[in-house]
C-alpha cells in the first residue's frame, strides 16, 4: 500500500476524504524519501487534513474497548490498517491489497503478535474545541494556529503581569528610601533593600526573557501554518476565482508578512501591557491620592486623540493597501513583457504608470507621517504635562501634610510607567490598521472557492481509460457577456484521436480547459469515462491528462525537472522517451549538459518551438490515458512540426487524443474533425473528409465541408 493511497484508505475512513491524486497534488514529496521519510509526509499531510497522530509503543497501551480510530502497523515488513467495528464487536484489519477481514480482538493479536510489531500508529479526527471564545476560532485559517496555542498566549500574559507587578519595585524603592532609610540613616537597610532590588532586576528579566521565549513560540508554529495553508490554498484556488492580476495577489500575499511581524514584534507585548496600567494607577491611588487625577487625564487625552485619528489612519492604511497592490501589478507587467516593452518602445509607458502610482503612495505616506506625528508629538507633550502635574498636585498635598516626600518620587515613577503603554499608541494605531487591513484582504482571498470543497466528496477512481462526452455544454467565462460555449456536445470514444477545429475565439480552447476541469460548465454535463466529471477529484482528472497549452510555462531548474514537473514517480526511461517523442532530444543532444541543461525561467534562452516541444514531452512522460493538445506546434517550423507528426504516428501509444488547433498540418494525426464556431459544433466527421472538402489556404472553418452534428 503506497503512502498517498494510504493516505486516502485513513482520510476516508475518518469522514474526510483526501484521494491519492490530491496528496499527491497538494502535498508533494521527495520520491527519494524512504522509510521515516515517507511516515512523516504522511503525518504531515494528515495533520494538514485534520487529523491527528499518535505512536504506540506496543498494542497493550491501546484499550481495545474504546478504540474507535484508525490504526496503522508494520509487522514483518508488511503494513496494515486496523479499526473497531461496532456492529460486529471486532476489529476490521485492511491489508496491502486494501483487502479488508473481520476477526475478533484475540484472533487479532494472535494473527500480529501485536507486541513485536515494528510500528504502530493511531490516527483520529483533530477534536473541534467548542469552547472557543468565538464561534469558528477553532478551524479559522488565522485564528486557529493562535487559538491551538492559547496556553502560551496566556503564559504570555502572566509573564506580563508579573514583570508589571516586579516594576512596582523601584517606585516602592524610592518611596522606602527618602520616607524610611534617609532620615534615619539607616545605611545598613539600604544594602539589603539594594540587594531586594538586584533580585527583583534578575528576575523582571528572567521573566521578560521566558516572555519572549513564548510569543517567539507561539508565533512561529501560527507562522508555519498560517504560511503553508496561505500557499496550499493559491495551488488550490478556483481557477475561477484568480480575478486579481499576478501583482496585486502577490501584494496581498505579501500582507501576511506584516501580520508576521506584528505578532513577534514588541507591538504585541505592547498590547499585552495596556491593560495592566490599572496596577500603577490603583497603586497612585493608594500611595498618592489625588496625584492619580493628572495621569488620569493624560490617558483620557491620548485616547481620545487616538479616537480622532483613527478614522483617517483606517483610511491611509486602505489607500497604501491598493496603490502597493498597484505599484506591484505594474512591476510584474513590465517584468514578465520586459522583451516586448523593449521592442515597442512603450518603456516610457510603463514608466510613467509607475511613476503616478509612487506619487500617490507618495502622498499617502506624508498623510501617514502628518498624522502620526501629529499624536505622536501631542502624547508626548502630554507625557511631560502629566510629569509636571503629578510633581505639582504631589507639592500641594505634601505641603498639607496628606502625604510623604517619597510618595511624590514614588509616584512620579508609577506615573511614567503607567503611561509608558500608551505612548506607542499612534504608532502602534498605525501598525494595527495595516495589519488589519492586510488581514481583511487576506481573509477575503482565503474566502475564495478552492477546487476542494470541506463539503463536496470526489470519486477516488484511480486511472481513466480515456472516453469524453459532452452534453448541451454552456459556459460563460466569469465578468464576460456572452456565452463561450452554447449546447456543446459530443462523444470521444477511449483511444479515439480527434481534432476540434474552430476560428480564432470560436470556443476550442475553453472545450479543452473544461476537459481539465479548470473551468465547469454553467449548464449541461462533462463525462469522463462515463462519470460526471464534477463527482471526480481535479488533481485525478489533470493526473490521468497530458495537457499542452498555448502558451508553455516553464520552471528555473534543469531541463529534467521541466519535463517531469508533477510527475515526480517518472522513470528516466520514461523521461528519454517523452523526449525522443516530443523532439526534445534532437536540439538536447548537441548540448554537453544533456537533460542536465539549466533552463531559465519561463524558459529565456529557449526558443518558441523548443518551448513547445518540452511541454509536448511533459504532457506525455506519464504516459496518460487522455491527451489535450492545444496548438501544439503553433510555435514550431515546418520541418520540426512534421518530425513530431511522424513520430507521434509510429508510436503505439494508445491514449485518447483531443488536438486543438487551426493548422490543417496535424489533422494527419487524428480520426475525426469536430469543427467549433461561436462557441457552437457546426460539424463533425472524418478528418480524411474535412481534407478532402478544404483547401488547406482555405481557414474559414464557419463555411463547414463535414455535416452538423
Amino acid at each position: 500500500m503506497n503512502y498517498p493511497d494510504l493516505l486516502y484508505q485513513i482520510s476516508s475512513r475518518l469522514g474526510v476524504p483526501v484521494t491519492p491524486a490530491q496528496a499527491r497534488t497538494l502535498y508533494a514529496r521527495d520520491p527519494s524519501d524512504k522509510g521515516e521519510q515517507e511516515l512523516d509526509w504522511l503525518i504531515d499531510a494528515l495533520t494538514v487534513s485534520g487529523i491527528d497522530s499518535s505512536k504506540v509503543s506496543n498494542f497493550s497501551a491501546i484499550d481495545a474497548s474504546h478504540f474507535r480510530d484508525v490504526g496503522y502497523l508494520v509487522h514483518s515488513g508488511q503494513s496494515y490498517l486496523f479499526m473497531y467495528d461496532d456492529s460486529s464487536e471486532s476489529i476490521i484489519f485492511v491489508n496491502q491489497s486494501q483487502k479488508e477481514e473481520i476477526i475478533n480482538y484475540g484472533s487479532f493479536i494472535k494473527k500480529f503478535n501485536l507486541n513485536e510489531c515494528e510500528l504502530i500508529y493511531l490516527f483520529s479526527l483533530t477534536p473541534k474545541e467548542s469552547y472557543a471564545a468565538l464561534p469558528g476560532v477553532e478551524t479559522h485559517w488565522f485564528f486557529a494556529p493562535i487559538w491551538r496555542n492559547r496556553g502560551l498566549l496566556f503564559q504570555a500574559s502572566l509573564a506580563s503581569l508579573i514583570t508589571n507587578l516586579l516594576a512596582l519595585g523601584t517606585s516602592m524603592f524610592s518611596l522606602v528610601v527618602y520616607n524610611k532609610i534617609i532620615p534615619a540613616k539607616a545605611m545598613d537597610s539600604l544594602i539589603v533593600l539594594l540587594l531586594g532590588m538586584l533580585l527583583v532586576i534578575v528576575s523582571d528579566y528572567l521573566v521578560k526573557v521566558a516572555r519572549s521565549k513564548f510569543i517567539s513560540i507561539m508565533s512561529s508554529d501560527a507562522d508555519l501554518i498560517i504560511a503553508e495553508r496561505l500557499f496550499v490554498k493559491i495551488i488550490d484556488l478556483s481557477y475561477v476565482s484568480k480575478k486579481s492580476s499576478v501583482g496585486s495577489l502577490a501584494n496581498t500575499l505579501k500582507e501576511y508578512e506584516h501580520i508576521r511581524e506584528f505578532i513577534t514584534s514588541a507591538a504585541l507585548i505592547a498590547i499585552i501591557d495596556l491593560p495592566f496600567s490599572i496596577i500603577f494607577i490603583a497603586l497612585i491611588i493608594i500611595i498618592g491620592g489625588w496625584m492619580v487625577v493628572p495621569v488620569v487625564l493624560g490617558i483620557l487625552i491620548i485616547t481620545l486623540v487616538s479616537i480622532y485619528i483613527q478614522p483617517r489612519l483606517k483610511k491611509i492604511a486602505e489607500t497604501s493597501h491598493e496603490d502597493s497592490g498597484n505599484k506591484h501589478s505594474v512591476l510584474v507587467e513590465t517584468l514578465s513583457g520586459l522583451e516586448t516593452i523593449k521592442l515597442l518602445g512603450a518603456g516610457g509607458l510603463m514608466r510613467g504608470k509607475f511613476r503616478k502610482v509612487l506619487n500617490r503612495q507618495s502622498v499617502v505616506s506624508d498623510e501617514s507621517k502628518s498624522n502620526t506625528n501629529f499624536a505622536t508629538n501631542v502624547i508626548q507633550e502630554v507625557q511631560q504635562s502629566v510629569q509636571i502635574g503629578v510633581i505639582a498636585v504631589g507639592a500641594f498635598t505634601v505641603s498639607g501634610g496628606m502625604i510623604s516626600f517619597g510618595a511624590i518620587m514614588a509616584c512620579s515613577i508609577l506615573a511614567g510607567k503607567a503611561m509608558m503603554p500608551f505612548a506607542q499608541l499612534a504608532q502602534l494605531l498605525l501598525r494595527l490598521n495595516q495589519v488589519v487591513t492586510g488581514y481583511k484582504a487576506l481573509n477575503q482571498f482565503m474566502n475564495e472557492p478552492s477546487e476542494h470543497k470541506p463539503d463536496i466528496t470526489f470519486l477516488a477512481r484511480g486511472r481513466l481509460v480515456g472516453g469524453v462526452e459532452f452534453s448541451e455544454v454552456s459556459f460563460a467565462y466569469p465578468g464576460q457577456e456572452g456565452k463561450a460555449l452554447e449546447s456543446v456536445s459530443f462523444k470521444i470514444e477511449p483511444g479515439e484521436r480527434v481534432a476540434i477545429v474552430g476560428r480564432v475565439g470560436s470556443g476550442k480552447s475553453t472545450i479543452g480547459k473544461i476537459i481539465a476541469k479548470l473551468y465547469e460548465a454553467n449548464s449541461g454535463s462533462v463525462y469522463l469515462d462515463k462519470i460526471d466529471i464534477l463527482q471526480l477529484d481535479p488533481s485525478e482528472v489533470r493526473e490521468n491528462m497530458g495537457y499542452v497549452s498555448q502558451e508553455p510555462w516553464l520552471i528555473s531548474g534543469t531541463l529534467e525537472e521541466n519535463i517531469s514537473l508533477g510527475s515526480s514517480f517518472v522513470s528516466s526511461d520514461d523521461v528519454l522517451w517523452a523526449a525522443e517523442l516530443s523532439g526534445v532530444s534532437d536540439f538536447i543532444n548537441k548540448s554537453p549538459k544533456g537533460f542536465k541543461l539549466m533552463v531559465k525561467e519561463r524558459g529565456e534562452g529557449l526558443s518558441g518551438g523548443q518551448k513547445q516541444c518540452i511541454s509536448i514531452a511533459r504532457a506525455l512522460v506519464r504516459r496518460p490515458p487522455i491527451l489535450v493538445f492545444d496548438e501544439p506546434t503553433s510555435a514550431m517550423d515546418s520541418k520540426t512540426e512534421n518530425n513530431f507528426i511522424q513520430a507521434f504516428k509510429n508510436n503505439a501509444l494508445k491514449s485518447t487524443l483531443i488536438l486543438i488547433t487551426h493548422r490543417t498540418s496535424l489533422l494527419s494525426l487524428v480520426d475525426r474533425v469536430i469543427i467549433v464556431d461561436n462557441g457552437k459544433v457546426i460539424g463533425s466527421g472524418k478528418a480524411d473528409s474535412f481534407l478532402a472538402g478544404r483547401s488547406v489556404a482555405n481557414s474559414d472553418f464557419s463555411a463547414s465541408p463535414l455535416k452538423t452534428s
